[in-house]
């Protein structure tokens, strides 16, 4: 079979907290395709809130098909596992863009020409979990390359949070509450205060399933009600349209990149907010979902610099 698979953990730089888990690292499964001297590689992550896992994935290698014979066939087969693997898109992420990203090589080309669109460097957000003060400070302190940090909050530390990171950089943030709000009148004061303090998103405040409290929200503030635990997949954009302003969009979740760029261009022509995000990966899956950077208003891939295991694929045999 065409296919190897490399199980990997990897380990975060310090725990990693948002409103529903704390961990201190992830799973994921390295896929290289490899075919007339050429190769591809793809990654699955396995966070703990999805229901893919390494063992699963790495059993479910065999029921997918690896052969085609020439560009147009390899895309039918995409489409061909695409399908077997909906309920699982963490693996058929790995798959698909395994098998683009050895296209590319096998053309002498990018990614991005593969998928159309030009290549653009755009600044990524940088994550800092639920932490404590001083744990901010040194996450700021030894990040100055950074121009913009995403904060994680709940309802109980969002008070804490901003108030610490304001009071240490003037630096521009983003919040993300990991459906960490419950009252509905705490996430309206705090979605006004961050829209006076220039905040340019505010992302899932309430539970994924309350597009109820979510479509309440934002109709009664300006900063944009990002949905992301609330939007997996090209068919919840609508539903995300009436009750959001805007979408974060993620190889993982979509099943790859082609998915993702459909989703990024459905959104804009809805006039929705787009933020490319990542679940924790390292610079495989990173690099695979950049090619999309120049369809995103807002670029959060900074997995690879949460992790201190970044792997040289070449260590794997």
């Amino acid at each position: 079979m065409p296919i190897h698979y490399y199980p990997y953990h990897l380990k975060f730089k310090a725990p990693f907290k948002i409103a529903s888990v704390e961990r201190t690292g992830t799973d994921n499964l390295y896929l290289k395709f490899t075919k007339d001297g050429f190769e591809g590689w793809g990654e699955a992550v396995f966070p703990p809130y999805i229901r893919e896992n390494q063992q699963t994935a790495i059993q479910r290698l065999a029921d997918l098909n690896w052969e085609f014979t020439d560009e147009a066939d390899l895309f039918r087969v995409i489409q061909q596992n695409q399908t077997i693997l909906y309920q699982e898109p963490s693996l058929a992420c790995a798959m698909e863009t395994s098998l683009l990203n050895w296209l590319a090589a096998s053309k002498k080309t990018s990614l991005n020409e593969i998928l159309q669109l030009d290549s653009i460097d755009k600044e990524t957000s940088y994550t800092i979990g639920i932490s404590s003060n001083k744990e901010m400070e040194e996450v700021i302190k030894n990040t100055p390359e950074a121009m913009c940090f995403k904060l994680k909050v709940d309802e109980n530390e969002i008070e804490r949070i901003v108030t610490t990171y304001t009071s240490i950089t003037s630096k521009t943030f983003v919040v993300d509450a990991n459906q960490g709000f419950t009252n509905r009148e705490k996430a309206l004061y705090w979605a006004t205060e961050l829209s006076k303090k220039g905040v340019a998103y505010f992302e899932q405040p309430f539970n994924k399933e309350d597009f109820e409290s979510h479509e309440w929200l934002k109709n009664r503030v300006n900063i944009p009600i990002i949905a992301d635990e609330s939007f997996q997949r090209i068919v919840d954009i609508e539903k995300a349209f009436k009750c959001f302003d805007g979408i974060n969009v993620k190889i993982i979740k979509t099943g790859g990149v082609l998915e993702a760029k459909e989703c990024l261009l459905k959104a804009k022509t809805l006039k929705m907010k787009t933020v490319l995000g990542c679940m924790s990966g390292s610079s495989v899956s990173i690099n695979s979902a950049k090619s999309l950077s120049a369809l995103a208003d807002f670029i959060d891939l900074d997995g690879v610099f949460l992790i201190k295991n970044n792997p040289d694929l070449s260590h794997f045999k």
